[in-house]
Order: C-alpha cells, then structure tokens, then sequence
C-alpha cells in the first residue's frame, strides 16, 4: 500500500469515526428527549451545587425535593439544570442554591469550568441542555475539551439505553459517603500552607445572575445555602468566608441565605474536612428541614 493510500484510508476511517460520534451525540439528544426531565409531581424544591450539596442534603429525608448537585459544579451547569427542569415541572417553586467559601473564586473557572477531564466528562452530560450560545461558550473556551466530549458519546448513548432514569443520566444527585478521611484531611490540611486567592471569577458571577434572573422571571424562591464543615477548615478559611459574606450582603442580601458553614456537627459526621458523610447527612438535612419550615412557614 502506498503511503498516499494510506493516509487516504486513515482519513476515511477517522471521517467515519466522526460521524459516529456525531451520530451518537444526536441520538443521545433524541433519547433524552424521549425520557424527558419530569420529576414526582410531590417534588417542588430543587437542589442544586457542587459536592457540599451533593454529599450534605439527603432527598430520602427531604422527600418533597430533589438533589441534582454534582461535585465540581459550575453555576454555568446549574443554570442549564434549572432552566431545563422548570420547563418540565411547573410544580417545582423553590430553588436551594450552593453558596460556600469556593464556588466564586477565580482558580476554579480552570480547576472546574474549563478544566479538560470535567469539559470531556460533562459535554455528552449537557449537550441536550445547552442552546447554541451555550455550546459556543464551551467551544470557544476549549475547543479540545468539547471534541473529545463528541468522541465520548458513543459510550453514554450505551448508558442511556440501559438506565433511564433522570438521577442515573449523571445529571447529579445525592451520594451518601461511608469514606471515613477526617484526621488525615486535618493533617494534610495542616501541612499545607497554600492560601487560595480571593479574586472573584466574572464568569461565575455572571452564571450565578443568570440563575437568579431566572427564578425572578419564574416565580421561584431563591434561597442560598451553605452546608456544615469542619471547624479546622472555617478557621483556615475565615478570609474566604468574610469575603463570600460581604459579597453576599452588598450583591443577592435580597434573597434569604440559609449559612450552615459554622453549624456544630461532631466529628463522626464528617468524611472530611468539608463534607458530610451519610450519617451527618442523615442529621442535617433533618435540622434543615426544621429550619426551612421555622424560616418559610412561620
């Protein structure tokens, strides 16, 4: 075979590559489509956020919400998440909102939003979510990313065919954790000197107004919340959490913030520094609900 033709036949078989992958990203849409996004008619609060969220608040105990967070969320997810789910279930009135120390700093826009492996695990996830400004966004941003997305497709349309299921789609959705990482997440933690700097990302802010406009637009209850961490981590973290306050108080202080951040747990509640296990989870999302019926039903 002559170089000429084989070169030939590599771009022939990568043409066809494509079009599978492209073909399956369409299908994928289609199947979506056909599942739907409904949820129990009973489930009018929405739970939305990165692992604080997916690990704290149990929707077992919370029967009448559903917990749609995802570990490395960004705003950019929950927005399409929100606009989506609102669209097919007029019922849902109540959005609950992560809002911790991290979720606005400027280094996450590269660790999460524009991270490859998250871009690549998350496109064939949200391409039936996003509009056409959407896509472009993520194109732009990195473009490598969103075609090795395409190239993944194949194995979610596998995925969905056996598992339909809205919480199975890896859409987000409760984990309880039996990981037990506390004392040595306290050592490392105490070892490590590393201060994250404060600077606000832009593009977080602006996908955090999208989803606030939106639940204005809609008739939807807004309410921010931070779930339970450890002490040793509010202690070396105090800078980052009187920066979220203040922006909290001068930017969104018009919707009610429920700040669990210094809420005392014990230590057999906790997997880690800032995430609950399933037991702590158990326990707090029974003391949110208290909550939430002492602050929305007076």
């Amino acid at each position: 075979m002559s170089i000429r033709n084989f070169i030939l036949n590599c771009f022939k078989f990568l043409g066809i590559f494509l079009l599978i992958c492209l073909g399956a990203l369409i299908f994928n849409s289609l199947l979506i489509n056909s599942y739907g996004y409904k949820v129990e008619e009973n489930k009018n609060v929405l739970i939305l956020g990165d692992s604080h969220t997916e690990y704290a608040i149990d929707d077992t105990v919370f029967t009448n919400s559903i917990n749609l967070s995802h570990s490395a969320d960004s705003y950019f997810y929950s927005f399409l998440k929100i606009r989506k789910l609102k669209k097919e279930n007029p019922q849902i009135d109540t959005l609950l909102l992560a809002l911790s120390n991290h979720n606005l700093l400027v280094e996450y826009e590269d660790k999460w939003l524009f991270n490859t492996a998250h871009i690549k695990s998350k496109f064939r996830i949200y391409t039936d979510l996003m509009d056409f400004s959407d896509f472009m966004f993520l194109l732009k941003s990195n473009p490598s990313a969103v075609i090795q997305g395409v190239i993944e497709s194949p194995k979610y349309s596998i995925k969905l065919l056996f598992n339909s299921d809205l919480i199975e789609r890896d859409l987000g959705k409760f984990h309880p954790s039996q990981r037990n990482s506390l004392k040595k997440d306290i050592e490392q933690f105490k070892n490590n000197k590393y201060q994250r700097t404060l600077d606000y990302s832009n593009i977080e802010i602006k996908y955090l107004f999208n989803i606030v406009n939106f639940c204005k637009e809609n008739d939807i209850e807004l309410v921010f919340i931070s779930t339970p961490v450890h002490q040793e981590y509010t202690m070396r973290k105090t800078k980052e959490f009187e920066t979220l306050k203040k922006f909290y108080n001068s930017e969104l202080s018009e919707f009610k913030y429920l700040d669990f951040s210094e809420f005392y747990m014990p230590d057999k509640c906790f997997q880690d520094m800032d995430h609950l296990n399933a037991l702590g989870a158990e326990s707090f999302t029974k003391n949110l609900m208290k909550e939430i019926k002492a602050e929305f039903n007076p």
